[in-house]
């Protein structure tokens, strides 16, 4: 059976860390399953219920975390309601009905400290009174071994007389005295509690039964707090009513819907989705309170991922009493994004909308940026893989609790979207703040694109090269980063892409280029104004360790790697090569190219790194894979002498290797870095000092397969410079050596002189070509006025031709 292209296209989409090759849809996409958007699967998309957490703080531990695995188990609530429970590598559970022998109706999820509770209706008004909580956080009970493959029943303790909780359907008393009394709800008969339950909703009490609470058994992990917000509204008597949703489509028919229901007081209270692939009318038990509603509303049936929807949102409903919300396509309308004066008349497109509602709690529920699974899910993105069917929003007032951004985005190519070679690419992003807009048409002058002209090499090699693999910009909104669009494919050699958003101040951009051998590079971030025109140089060679400060808060691109799709702060960095007493953090990257600032994130192949104290070996790392983890370097209080040397490789160019050995000073006692404001050190509560490491990248005149004529004069020309935000070292001298036999011999070193732009250059010769002597092999040895040196040595760092 044949796939679509757009299923053809997500099985392929992102393997961590690497540049993704889309030859069939030729789009750029990174898959991030995350809190609030839909669930991504190998087949069709589940329930699309969000796991509700608050926004974690910026971090700058950036070391991987090993993962668990995925387990699945069963879970008989005490009305007999089951549901399948999935555990995932990070703890996260979702949960899902199965065959269900209880009450049969309505039910409530929500997720509260990391723990997933689910509130059949019959059980809403007795919780946090008559009902302890824990009795539903399925979470627990599979932590606790109470799920379905462990236990037949559950252990609880009534507060009533031994008769009183005899009488109780499916409890069996086992001891007791007075109004205490330990039982046990036998699983398989628990849909008679349910009924019982069910049938007592209005009162919302059992009579003669104060309590009924778990027990869990002696060995099991202590019961979680109950969610403290919900179990005090309960306390206070708040009432509970159905809310019903459904919608009506374009054409006026009853519609099925995928989307969102939850409170936007707390989202700890109630949050829950309709499911793919489409529900009608669907009713839920909540509190009192104010509820965001959003859905994509389609013709029904819905089942088909191909199939066009439009978005309409209630981002405000009051529910004191029951109430039903009907949210009407109708009043939707088409979002058509242009260019004033585009190239072509027919260009390839890739429209795409996203949102999240955050609660005043800060919690956040729906389809983030970063996660175009969710948007497929919802029929929220349309490209030409399904016919381009364009994308229609109900306009909605603004909000008064907590934030509602929507943000439509295009992208656009009169190229093959499959192959750009050369054409250009234009990138269209629109935030709203608060609202859908009453109107979704976007016209773009010419004069108001920011122009990005960019020159990709190609690594150097012997082979042919495929040409680059893509070339695209990361966004970073307020409510989070993505990345889309055409960029598969450019040819090697200078290009002009286009890049737009209508609120240039909120919106954060960043280059990324994925070179035909190697790791992605990527850029620094950055603001863009309209007219303004940026040039960029590409993987110009060699590939040498980059002075650029790490970023604290980064994009995880990948299928299910991250369910963090929030940079809140994108420029916010940790200091490169500091030290705070006697320690010394490097967070040392590769990738620096003829841009200083250009870095791959732990993307080595080979990697063996040493420090040393006063001569000393201190400190060893190797990897056989990625680069060096960020470094903690024992440090001595007083003065000392430091050397440093780390060599690395990467899997495609391995016969290309980069060895670079620092030797400097340092003390506990020098003088604090004087960092920005968005640069912080490790430890944020004290300052540090920088260490003071040279950093060499090179400028070389070469063509765009990384290579220089034979027989005619060259210079050797390149940059010494202290690491990011570090001021430039002073009294910098520099010698250049050069061998044609892959570092066997080396030729005398030569000073190199500075010039006018602050580069220094040696000038050389090369001989006439020759097989044997095609390569060419570079050391740069420099020291700055305060004794610090750098060596570095690049074998094959770019070829000969004749």
């Amino acid at each position: 059976m044949s796939r679509s292209p757009i299923t053809e296209a997500l099985t392929r989409i992102c393997r961590r860390g690497r540049p993704v090759r889309l030859a069939a849809a030729g789009v750029v996409i990174a898959l991030t399953a995350g809190a609030g958007s839909a669930a991504a699967s190998a087949g069709p998309p589940k329930d699309p219920v969000p796991a509700i957490a608050a926004p974690r703080p910026p971090s700058a531990a950036l070391t991987p975390v090993k993962r668990a695995k995925t387990s699945s188990h069963t879970v008989t609530l005490p009305t007999g309601d089951r549901f399948r429970v999935v555990v995932g590598p990070d703890g996260a559970q979702t949960a899902d009905p199965v065959a269900r022998k209880g009450t049969g109706g309505a039910f409530t999820r929500f997720v509260f400290r990391g723990d997933t509770y689910v509130i059949p209706a019959a059980a809403a008004p007795y919780l946090g009174t008559t009902l302890d909580w824990t009795l539903f956080d399925v979470g627990y009970l599979v932590r606790a071994k109470l799920d379905d493959a462990h236990t037949a029943s559950l252990p609880v303790r009534v507060t009533a007389t031994r008769a009183t909780a005899e009488a109780l359907p499916a409890t069996s008393v086992t001891s007791g005295s007075g109004r205490a009394a330990k039982a046990e709800i036998t699983k398989r008969d628990a849909g008679g509690l349910g009924r019982l339950l069910a049938k007592r909703w209005h009162d919302g009490t059992l009579s003669g039964v104060d309590r009924i609470e778990l027990a869990a058994p002696a060995g099991t992990p202590k019961p979680p707090a109950a969610p403290t917000t919900a179990a005090t509204t309960a306390a206070k008597g708040t009432r509970f009513h159905t809310l019903t949703v459904g919608g009506i489509d374009r054409d006026g028919k009853p519609g099925v819907a995928i989307g969102f229901v939850h409170n936007v007081d707390d989202g700890s209270l109630f949050s829950a989705g309709l499911a793919w692939p489409g529900e009608g009318k669907k009713a839920f038990v909540v509190p009192e309170g104010t509820y965001s509603v959003e859905l994509a509303i389609f013709g029904a049936p819905r089942n088909d991922v191909m199939s066009s929807g439009s978005f309409v949102a209630q981002p405000e409903v009051k529910v004191a009493r029951d109430t039903t919300v009907t949210l009407d396509a109708r009043t939707a309308v088409p979002y058509r994004a242009n260019l004033e004066s585009p190239p072509s008349p027919d260009m390839s497109r890739i429209d795409l909308f996203t949102y999240l509602r955050t609660s005043a709690a800060g919690d956040r529920t729906g389809i983030a940026p970063s996660s175009p699974l969710g948007a497929l899910t919802m029929g929220l993105i349309s490209w030409p893989a399904n016919k381009n069917s364009g994308l229609y929003a109900a306009p909605t007032k603004a909000v008064t609790k907590g934030r509602f951004d929507f943000t439509p985005m295009t992208t656009m190519t009169a190229g093959n979207p499959s192959s750009l070679g050369s054409d250009s690419t234009y990138e269209l992003v629109f935030p709203a703040a608060g609202t859908v807009p009453a109107s979704l048409t976007y016209t773009v002058k010419a004069a108001d694109l920011t122009t990005v002209h960019a020159s990709l090499y190609d690594s150097v090699s012997d082979d042919a090269s495929p040409g680059p693999l893509n070339r695209f910009h990361r966004v970073y909104l307020p409510s989070g980063w993505s990345q889309f669009g055409y960029g598969d494919l450019p040819a090697a050699g200078d290009r002009t892409d286009y890049i737009y958003s209508s609120s240039p101040d909120q919106v954060v951009w960043q280059s990324i280029v994925g070179p035909d051998r190697g790791e992605r590079l990527e850029g620094r971030r950055m603001t863009v104004r309209p007219g303004q025109v940026i040039n960029e140089e590409w993987n110009k060679g060699p590939d040498v360790p980059s002075p650029a400060a790490t970023y604290v808060q980064r994009a995880q691109p990948g299928f299910l790697d991250s369910s963090d799709t929030q940079v809140d702060r994108p420029f916010l960095q940790v200091c490169g090569m500091c030290r705070q007493g006697d320690l010394g953090m490097a967070y040392i990257q590769t990738a620096g190219d003829s841009d200083p600032l250009h870095f791959t994130e732990q993307s080595t192949d080979k990697s063996v790194l040493e420090f040393y104290r006063n001569g000393t070996l201190a400190y060893t790392d190797r990897q056989s894979a990625f680069g060096p983890a960020p470094l903690g370097l024992p440090m001595l209080p007083g003065p000392a002498d430091y050397r440093l040397t780390w060599t690395f490789s990467h899997e495609a160019t391995s016969y290309s290797p980069s060895s670079t050995d620092w030797r400097f000073r340092s003390a506990a006692s020098d003088p604090a870095a004087p960092l920005p404001k968005d640069v912080q050190c490790v430890d944020t509560t004290r300052g540090c000092s920088f260490l003071p490491l040279l950093f060499v990248n090179y400028d070389l005149a070469l063509d765009h397969g990384s290579r220089a004529p034979a027989g005619k004069p060259f210079d050797v020309a390149f940059r010494v410079s202290h690491q990011e935000h570090q001021a430039a070292p002073a009294g910098v001298a520099a010698t250049v050596e050069v061998s044609y036999d892959n570092g066997g011999t080396w030729s005398a070193p030569k000073d190199a002189e500075r010039r006018a732009d602050g580069t220094y250059a040696a000038s050389i010769t090369h001989p006439e070509y020759t097989d044997a002597g095609r390569w060419v092999s570079l050391r740069v040895k420099a020291h700055d006025a305060d004794g610090s040196t750098v060596t570095q040595t690049n074998i094959r760092a770019y070829r000969l031709t004749s």
